[in-house]
């Protein structure tokens, strides 16, 4: 019985099955606002701050290799929490810090596998693209906040 390599087209790596699998929440929003046709602020909201948890995890994830550094992408999470009622500046400080982290891991961790450095870009890419439909989005669509139960 031959033995699959993790990264085999017959054997995906659980990493990057995790991987894509954290983008359906990023996707989802923009979907919802778009099929609902309103502007969701809730919803917009809670993209921003899933956004800023992957950039907290991936400032995390670099910290044994660069304490430093590691700390920006969670510090600037950290931020977005308090953009609440803006959430352009959030989904801005979220497509900065994850275009950061990418960057740093990209070129200061050499010892990063190839297969996590493509799945990073990839899931940097999606999620700035994500990010922006809803910022577009929410020019387009009239706002419509969800119901409250008293």
């Amino acid at each position: 019985q031959k033995h699959l390599e993790p990264t085999s087209p017959q054997h995906e790596n659980p990493g990057q099955c995790l991987g894509y699998s954290a983008l359906l929440p990023l996707l989802g929003a923009p979907l919802l606002i778009a099929v609902t046709q309103s502007y969701l602020p809730e919803v917009a909201y809670a993209q921003v701050v899933y956004g800023a948890s992957i950039m907290s995890f991936l400032g995390g994830a670099r910290w044994g290799f660069s304490l430093p550094k590691g700390m920006v992408p969670s510090l600037l999470a950290y931020l977005v929490l308090h953009c609440r009622d803006n959430i352009a500046e959030g989904a801005l400080v979220v497509i900065m810090g994850l275009g950061l982290a990418l960057h740093n891991n990209q070129t200061l961790l050499p010892g990063y596998p190839g297969w996590l450095k493509a799945l990073e870009t990839i899931l940097t890419l999606v999620a700035t693209f994500s990010l922006d439909a809803t910022l577009t989005l929410k020019k387009m669509c009239p706002e419509r906040k969800s119901k409250t139960v008293d």
